[in-house]
């Protein structure tokens, strides 16, 4: 037989398929992972706001109490680099618990389901955006840091 004779009598046979039971751990597992979806990125979204305000609380205070402020040019912009990437991370954050306001068929499960996949899809884009802007913001941080120090010969500001 050839390789296309195989083929024919593959395609002449009739194969039952017999679908698989889903195994209820699973199924309700994903149940769960579907209605908690947006509450979880709710969720991080506050710890963000948590986050990002303690830090830019905490490093405001540390330069209003240092000679950071007799800084000039390009180390200004070092200094300020941090507090501007909290704010946009908070931005964001808050971005993903306002409210929006959503028309809805409520005898369409098409229509719930679109307008759900819409919410989690928004949400989840704005809280890794946020997520981005909070770790550069500690990379801007350790900059910072390092800059102030003077670790790596640069001036320092501390007199």
């Amino acid at each position: 037989m050839t390789e296309g004779e195989v083929e024919s009598e593959a395609d002449k046979e009739d194969i039952t398929f017999i679908p698989a039971k889903p195994n209820p751990f699973w199924k309700k597992n994903a149940e769960k992972m579907v209605g908690e979806s947006i509450s979880v990125v709710e969720d991080t979204a506050k710890q963000f706001v948590v986050v990002a305000g303690l830090l830019q609380g905490i490093y405001f205070h540390a330069i209003a109490f240092s000679d950071i402020r007799e800084a000039e040019g390009y180390s200004v912009l070092i200094y300020l680099t941090p507090l501007v990437l909290w704010l946009l991370s908070l931005i964001f954050a808050v971005i993903v618990l306002s409210r929006k306001r959503y028309e809805i068929n409520i005898n369409s499960t098409r229509d719930s389901k679109e307008k759900f996949e819409e919410m989690v899809k928004i949400k989840y884009r704005y809280i890794r955006i946020s997520g981005v802007f909070l770790v550069l913001s500690f990379l801007a941080l350790a900059v910072a840091v390092v800059h102030y120090l003077g670790i790596f010969g640069g001036k320092t500001v501390v007199s």
